[in-house]
């Protein structure tokens, strides 16, 4: 009788054990899906972002500021790279780089703003000017 219970004891706990610990496995590989989903959409998007810069930036070039437009063409450039070349091993350090990116990112796309502005205003000055 002994012998009989501690069997079906032992094989109760072997497949709670088993069920416990395939559970987890699925788990963490799902989230580590997930996390890779997110990168692939985080990097989507931005390179999507830089790609419009650059075709702001080119139609830009034209201006009187070309040594402006280079150090904004540069940054845009370099942010390409940094977005390229990162590889996050864990959660925390793409969140750390997505904060400093999304800063810089905003830097890029409000210089770019600011120089549209200033080159719109100054086009309708010369303009203005002309008709005088």
């Amino acid at each position: 009788m002994f012998k009989k219970s501690f069997f079906i004891y032992s094989g109760i706990i072997v497949i709670i054990l088993f069920t416990a610990l395939s559970g987890c496995g699925v788990s963490s590989r799902s989230r580590q899906n997930n996390m890779s989903q997110w990168e692939r959409d985080y990097r989507r998007d931005y390179n999507n972002r830089l790609s419009y810069n650059e075709r702001r930036i080119n139609e830009l070039k034209d201006s009187r500021h070309r040594e402006r437009i280079y150090v904004i063409e540069t940054r845009n450039n370099n942010m390409k790279k940094r977005l390229d070349s990162f590889k996050g091993n864990s959660r925390n350090e793409w969140d750390s780089f997505k904060r400093e990116f999304n800063r810089d990112m905003r830097k890029v796309e409000k210089s770019i703003k600011s120089f549209t502005k200033s080159n719109n205003n100054r086009n309708n000055s010369d303009r203005n000017n002309k008709k005088r």
